[in-house]
């Protein structure tokens, strides 16, 4: 391999590295899952130049979820994790690494971009549930409960429905998803 192809080969995988470290959900589950991962993520970003429609986007996002939800356990009680889980951790490194990082390639990236779901943390958790009583009327569960362990994948996507539709409420519909948990997680973390 040649030193070009070998730099560009690390390259990604310090980005993997970083994308995977940022979430902060390693030390949620078992040892050495952090490896696996990161091997999954690897093999994701090397296909994501074949994305090129929504549903091929949300067949590879859900792939992903199901993978870690049945391949991963949680460090302290040996369960599953959740979707939520799953998601937050794959929407974390997309953002690193399509958004930040403008990969495979800025034109590709750029492409991508509007796809990419927010992420989902429990400050914006609490948020989104405040919203969806909001938006749709619909009361959620106790305060306490409000964990990303309690996210299936209906309430995932419900959840990143509303992130949608508070983007059209509360900022004209002129940022994309992975713009608003920038913006969100810094406001409500004050």
């Amino acid at each position: 391999m040649d030193a070009l192809k070998l730099a560009e080969k690390a390259k990604k995988q310090n980005i993997i590295d970083m994308a995977v470290g940022v979430s902060a959900m390693t030390p949620l589950f078992q040892e050495r899952s952090a490896d696996l991962i990161k091997e999954k993520l690897a093999a994701l970003f090397e296909g994501l130049d074949r994305i090129s429609s929504d549903q091929d986007f949300v067949k590879m996002h859900s792939d992903f979820c199901h993978w870690l939800v049945k391949t991963i356990r949680l460090a302290k009680t040996d369960e599953l994790p959740s979707y939520g889980h799953a998601a937050k951790v794959l929407d974390l490194a997309l953002k690193v690494c399509v958004y930040y990082c403008k990969m495979p390639s800025p034109a590709k990236a750029e492409s991508l971009m509007p796809r990419l779901n927010g992420v989902i943390d429990t400050p914006i958790l609490l948020y989104l549930f405040k919203k969806l009583e909001d938006i749709y009327g619909k009361s959620s569960s106790p305060h306490y409960l409000w964990t990303i362990k309690m996210i299936d994948r209906e309430d995932y996507d419900l959840l990143q429905k509303v992130i949608r539709q508070d983007i059209r409420d509360s900022f004209d519909d002129n940022i994309s998803p992975v713009q608003y948990d920038d913006i969100m997680g810094r406001r409500l973390d004050r």
